[in-house]
C-alpha cells in the first residue's frame, strides 16, 4: 500500500489532508470510496504521482 510504503500512519496522512483518521480508515478498508479529487489529494499527500499510482494499481489488477 502506498501509504505504508511512504511510512505514514493513518493519523499522519489524515493530518496532512485535514481529515479525520477514521475517514482514512474507512476508505482503506473499502467501507467508503474516494472521489477523483480525494484520490488525487491522497496521492499527493503521500508524495506519489496520482497517474503513476493508478497505472501501477491497474497493472496489478490485470495480472
Amino acid at each position: 500500500m502506498a501509504r505504508r510504503d511512504a511510512r505514514l500512519r493513518q493519523v499522519d496522512l489524515a493530518k496532512r489532508l485535514g481529515w479525520q483518521q477514521a475517514y482514512v480508515s474507512r476508505y482503506e478498508t473499502g467501507e467508503r470510496q474516494l472521489s477523483v479529487d480525494e484520490y488525487v489529494a491522497v496521492a499527493l499527500a503521500i508524495g506519489v504521482d496520482p497517474v503513476a499510482l493508478l497505472s501501477e494499481l491497474l497493472s496489478q489488477d490485470c495480472s
